[in-house]
């Protein structure tokens, strides 16, 4: 085998055992008050669970998918205008500049929304208040 196929093999394994850890780290700290069965039985309902959680990140499964396609798909539009016109880039990137901006003048989002959220996660809901900053621009001369 060749060093390129050794590290694909070994990122391949990383990754598998990552999620195997993922799904059996918790039930491995209750051990002591679990029988086998129950032990197998929450392992199976892991990565369902997992999902469920993770689809309700933002607060309720609606509100995640519109974040995520609502980001999505204007960044996606934004880099491929952006790709075509460096002009259009720079536009964009004052744009959610000024989002950031207006986001930490009015404090959006607020810290119960931002709770339980990794750092890719705040990210990405921070990007979601930052393309609508005009909503937020009047409550600016209101903050107190």
């Amino acid at each position: 085998m060749d060093i390129p196929s050794l590290i694909l093999l070994l990122v391949i394994c990383a990754i598998g055992a990552h999620f195997v850890l993922k799904w059996w780290w918790p039930i491995i700290k209750e051990r002591k008050n679990l029988t086998p069965e129950q032990m197998i039985e929450r392992v199976l309902q892991a990565p369902a669970k997992g999902i469920q959680r993770e689809a309700s990140k933002f607060g309720s499964p609606i509100k995640t998918l519109v974040i995520i396609i609502v980001n999505a798909n204007l960044l996606y539009g934004w880099l491929w205008i952006g790709h075509r016109s460096s002009f259009a880039l720079w536009i964009g990137l004052g744009y959610l500049a000024a989002g950031f901006l207006v986001q930490h003048l009015v404090k959006v989002p607020t810290a119960p929304e931002m709770a339980g959220l990794n750092i890719w996660d705040r990210f990405w809901l921070k990007i979601f208040y930052a393309w609508f900053w005009p909503v937020y621009a009047p409550y600016i001369s209101r903050r107190s």
